[in-house]
């Protein structure tokens, strides 16, 4: 007899870009998967991929509390009409909107993924913090589910939540991110130096909190060394974010000659995209889960260059496939850099050591394994 499982997404094309593989191992397995997501767009492609998905949001995100209140009695409703054995919350908003109303509902089984803490759990103002006790409260109650598992993308978030009692020690799992495709995201070799020089790449959501003023900074500290380089960022602004870096800002810098600026690029094309480069970097200074970007540029062979912070530390070892540097340390960040790029010979071993990195721990066919493992063992134990 078929089970059925509803995932519920941050952004319907998160589904695409990251949970594929999950959701198509576990209909392998037998599992009828229904999708819906907190955001709004993209949901054809969802179902351009085979699954029904059910919309439950009005925006991109509501501005005020009763649209949000709203949005978590919508999202009640569909898991008490369509029933499932299983729900699988993915993000920790999802996490926080749904795991309740699946208690209330009597959904047998549950699975939280938490794929990163961002700001809340990093930044250390009086705010913050009362923000950050307040979702602890919250995640009190939400995670107070009988039979439930929650996965962490990294074991420094696993272990903020055990330690604070969230989650029991034998109810949390680690995955390796939401992993990667190596055959889709081939190693390549370097592209040719050009005539400004190798390629430093910064690919990410534009926000601040993303590194994007200490990479900006560590390009005029190289170039002031006359360190022959193009210093390119690629990604999209996030308008309804508060840390969203503006496009005016963007285009300052990219006329000023002090980087480039690509733009979005499609996630069909980012293969490609990272093969131009000579050299990835990430100067993040918040909690990430495991960045999907960093595992894409080990694959292709590339190497990294990212801050210590959890999440990043994951996927880099220090000498090994990249460089680990301070966050908000821009000189670090510009030497380090600056040693990849006067080695052609340790950019191409480091690349192969990423490249064999992702290969043997962080592959998306492993994570979809342990994921539907989960909610094997969930639904075993079942009443």
């Amino acid at each position: 007899m078929s089970r059925t499982v509803l995932i519920v997404e941050g952004h319907p094309t998160y589904f695409c870009s990251h949970r594929l593989p999950w959701a198509r191992r576990a209909a392998a397995e037998g599992y009828d998967v229904h999708v819906t997501a907190l955001k709004t767009g993209g949901e054809e492609r969802v179902r351009d991929e085979g699954f029904p998905f059910h919309p439950i949001a009005e925006g991109e995100r509501g501005r005020n509390l009763v649209s949000e209140l709203g949005l978590i009695v919508r999202l009640g409703r569909l898991l008490r009409r369509l029933n499932p054995d299983l729900a699988h919350f993915i993000t920790l908003r999802a996490v926080l909107y749904g795991a309740l109303p699946a208690r209330l509902v009597g959904v047998p089984a549950v699975l939280n993924s938490v794929t990163g803490l961002g700001v809340l759990f990093a930044r250390d103002g009086a705010t913050t913090r009362a923000l950050r006790w307040g979702v602890v409260q919250a995640l009190r109650v939400a995670l107070a589910h009988p039979n439930q598992r929650a996965t962490f993308q990294n074991p420094d978030d696993a272990a903020l939540f055990t330690s604070r009692g969230l989650v029991r020690d034998d109810a949390a799992l680690v995955t390796a991110g939401s992993g990667v495709d190596p055959e889709r995201f081939a190693c390549a070799p370097e592209p040719p130096v050009r005539d400004k020089g190798p390629v430093v790449m910064l690919p990410t959501r534009l926000l601040w909190p993303k590194g994007l003023g200490v990479f900006a900074n560590a390009a005029r500290r190289l170039r002031a060394r006359d360190t022959r380089a193009r210093f390119v960022i690629v990604g999209g602004t996030d308008p309804e974010n508060p840390a969203s870096a503006p496009k005016t800002t963007l285009r300052a810098w990219h006329r000023a000659g002090l980087v480039e600026w690509w733009g979005p690029q499609q996630p069909k094309d980012m293969p490609d995209v990272l093969r131009q480069a000579h050299v990835v970097c990430l100067p993040s200074h918040y909690r990430e889960g495991v960045p999907r970007v960093l595992l894409e540029a080990a694959a292709t062979g590339r190497p990294v260059v990212t801050t210590d912070v959890p999440g990043c530390r994951e996927i880099v070892h220090h000498g090994e496939n990249g460089f680990l540097v301070p966050p908000k340390a821009p000189g670090v960040l510009a030497d380090r850099i600056g040693q990849l790029l006067a080695d052609r010979a340790l950019r191409r071993e480091m690349g192969t050591n990423g490249r064999a990195r992702v290969v043997e721990n962080f592959t998306a066919a492993q994570v979809a394994a342990r994921i539907t493992q989960a909610y094997g063992r969930l639904l075993a134990a079942a009443p």
